[in-house]
C-alpha cells in the first residue's frame, strides 16, 4: 500500500508518497520503457483448468533445490482452494458474495477462522461494511458465531467463528461456504467504494485466517487503514457479474465477456493468490505484453490510461532486474477516479492515484506480499518495507533522511502502534526501507543483491518471517547487522 494525503484526512507523516504527490494526486509524466529486459518464469497456470474445490490439487511437490536460487519454489500442493462469486448491484452500492474453500489443516483444528477486513473501524466510518448472512462446513460443524477483535461495535465483529463438534485430524479435507453482503461507501482511500460510475473491493471475502505452521491469526483490526491480515496462497476461481455497461478489471486477468442485455460475467482462475481485488466501470482499457506479461490498464479515460502503461511496464523490466522474474502470467490495473495512494493485490492493482512512485511500489508487492508473503499484522515491514526499498532503487532515489537512526523498532507488529498511522507509515515503510539500502551498502550490492534474488525464490508462495530472510542473508553480517540494529531482526 501506498498512501498519499488527502483532504479531511491527516496524511502519515514523512512518507514518500506524501512528500511527493499533491492533494489531487498529480499524475507525472511518463517515461518510456525499454523492451530489453528479463526472462518471466511463471507459476503454473490455471486459466484453462478447473479449480473447483472438490477437485485434488494438480501441482506436485517442487522438484527445485534448496540451493537453487534461479527458480521459484512451488506453490503447496495442499494449499487451499477458494471459489468466489460476487454480484454487483446496479447502483455499485452493494454487492452479494458467495464463497466457498477446501481447506487442509498441519494441525489438528476444531474450528474455522476468517477475518471481516470490511469491518474494520475507519473502513465502516467511510460506509463500508461486511454482513455475513450464511455459513456453514462439513464435518458436523456448528452455528456460526463472530467475535469483535476491534472492529466496529456497530458490525457483525472482526472474525467469523464455524465452531466443529470435535477435533478435526491433521490433513483432514474440509469445506465451508459462507454467503455474505458487502456495502460500498464514496469516495474512500480504502479496499473498498464507490466513485462516480466506478465500483471497487478488495478483501471483500471472508478471508481464511490460516497460516501452515503457526496456526489461526486472530490479531486485532487496525484504528488506522492498513493491512493487518495473514492469508496463505490459494487456488482461487473467480466469478463477477456487474451491469452490462460495466468493464471488470480483477485479480487472475479475467477475459471480456459477451454483451449482456444487463448484466455481464467475467471469470477469472489464479493459481497462488492469498486474496483478490475486483473494479467495475465504465474504464478505458489498454492490453500489452510485456516479456510474455499481458498488462491491462484501465482508467477513467485514454488520456490517464496511456500514460499509466509505460509505468507499469518498466516497473514490471525493472524490478524483474533486482528480485527475479514477475510472479504471475498477468498484472491488472484499475486506476480510479478518486485519490490517495495505491492498493496491491496478487496479480491486480488498486491505484487511487496515478503517480510513478505508487506503480512502481505497487508492483513491488506482487514479489513481496503477493509470492513472498508474510504477516501482515505481526511483520508488515516484510512487505511494505521491501516495496518501499524496491521502488527507491528503480527511480535511483534515495531513503528518508534521519530515517534510519529515527526512533521505533522495525520488526513491530501493526497493532502495537494502536491508533498512531504516522508512526506505523514511518518506522515500517520509511526506516524500513533505509536499513535495507543500509544493509546493501554494508553488506555489497552484489552479494546482497544475489541473497535477496535467493530469499525470494526459496520463499516464494509461502509465509516468510524474518527469520526467513536472516537465514537468506546469513553470509553477509555486516548486512545483518545494520537490521538487527534497525530492529528489523529481533
Amino acid at each position: 500500500m501506498t498512501v498519499a494525503p488527502r483532504a479531511g484526512r491527516a496524511a502519515p507523516f514523512a512518507t514518500r508518497a506524501a512528500a511527493l504527490l499533491g492533494a489531487g494526486g498529480l499524475l507525472l509524466a511518463a517515461c518510456t520503457s525499454t523492451t530489453a529486459g528479463h526472462g518471466v518464469a511463471r507459476p503454473p497456470s490455471s486459466r484453462s483448468t478447473s479449480t473447483s474445490p472438490s477437485s485434488p490439487p494438480s501441482s506436485g511437490p517442487s522438484a527445485r533445490r534448496p540451493d537453487d536460487c534461479s527458480t521459484y519454489a512451488q506453490p503447496d500442493p495442499d494449499r487451499p482452494r477458494m471459489s468466489l462469486n460476487f454480484r454487483i448491484a446496479a447502483d455499485h452500492r452493494t454487492v452479494h458474495g458467495a464463497e466457498r474453500i477446501l481447506f487442509r489443516a498441519d494441525r489438528p483444528v476444531t474450528e474455522l477462522i476468517f477475518r471481516l477486513t470490511a469491518n474494520t473501524k475507519p473502513t465502516v466510518e467511510e460506509g463500508n461494511k461486511i454482513v455475513v448472512t450464511a455459513a456453514s462446513a462439513d464435518h458436523g460443524a456448528g452455528r456460526y458465531r463472530f467475535s469483535a477483535a476491534n472492529a466496529d461495535p456497530s458490525t457483525q465483529g472482526g472474525l467469523l467463528h464455524i465452531p466443529f463438534g470435535s477435533t478435526i485430524p491433521v490433513g483432514t479435507a474440509v469445506t465451508a461456504s459462507v454467503d455474505f453482503d458487502l456495502t460500498l461507501g464514496r469516495e474512500t482511500f480504502d479496499r473498498f467504494g464507490r466513485s462516480g460510475a466506478f465500483a471497487y473491493f478488495g478483501s471483500a471475502q471472508p478471508l481464511l485466517a490460516w497460516e501452515r505452521g503457526y496456526g489461526w491469526h486472530t490479531e486485532d483490526m487496525l484504528d488506522f487503514t492498513a493491512e493487518s491480515a495473514t492469508s496463505e496462497a490459494m487456488q482461487v476461481d473467480l466469478t463477477v457479474t456487474a451491469p452490462a455497461r460495466d468493464v471488470v478489471i480483477a485479480s487472475g486477468d479475467p477475459a471480456d465477456p459477451p454483451t449482456g442485455a444487463t448484466t455481464r460475467t467475467w471469470h477469472s482462475t489464479i493459481d497462488a493468490a492469498r486474496d483478490v481485488s475486483v473494479a467495475a466501470g465504465p474504464f478505458a482499457v489498454s492490453d500489452s505484453h510485456v516479456n510474455g506479461v499481458r498488462v491491462r490498464v484501465g482508467a477513467p479515460n485514454p488520456a490517464i490510461r496511456d500514460a499509466l502503461v509505460p509505468e507499469f511496464r518498466r516497473a514490471i523490466l525493472e524490478l524483474a532486474g533486482f528480485f527475479g522474474p514477475f510472479p504471475f502470467p498477468s498484472l491488472s490495473v484499475a486506476r480510479l477516479p478518486t485519490q490517495g495512494g495505491g492498493i496491491e493485490y496478487p496479480s491486480s492493482i488498486l491505484m487511487l492515484d496515478g503517480s510513478r512512485l505508487v506503480a512502481v511500489h505497487e508492483t513491488a508487492h506482487q514479489w513481496f506480499y503477493a509470492m513472498v508473503g508474510d504477516s501482515q499484522a505481526l511483520h508488515p515491514w516484510l512487505d511494505e518495507a521491501f516495496a518501499e526499498y524496491a521502488e527507491q532503487l528503480v527511480d535511483d532515489d534515495q531513503p528518508h533522511d534521519g530515517a534510519l537512526h529515527a526512533p521505533g523498532t522495525v520488526d513491530a507488529s501493526t497493532e502495537s502502534y494502536g491508533a498512531d498511522q504516522n508512526a506505523y507509515y514511518f518506522t515500517t515503510y520509511n526506516k524500513g526501507a533505509a536499513a535495507l539500502h543500509a544493509a546493501r551498502e554494508a553488506a555489497g550490492r552484489a552479494k546482497w543483491d544475489a541473497a535477496l534474488k535467493c530469499y525470494v525464490a526459496a520463499n516464494a508462495w509461502r509465509i516468510a518471517n524474518p527469520k526467513d530472510l536472516r537465514a537468506a542473508i546469513a553470509k553477509l553480517p555486516a548486512g545483518i547487522a545494520v537490521l538487527r540494529s534497525a530492529g528489523a531482526l529481533t
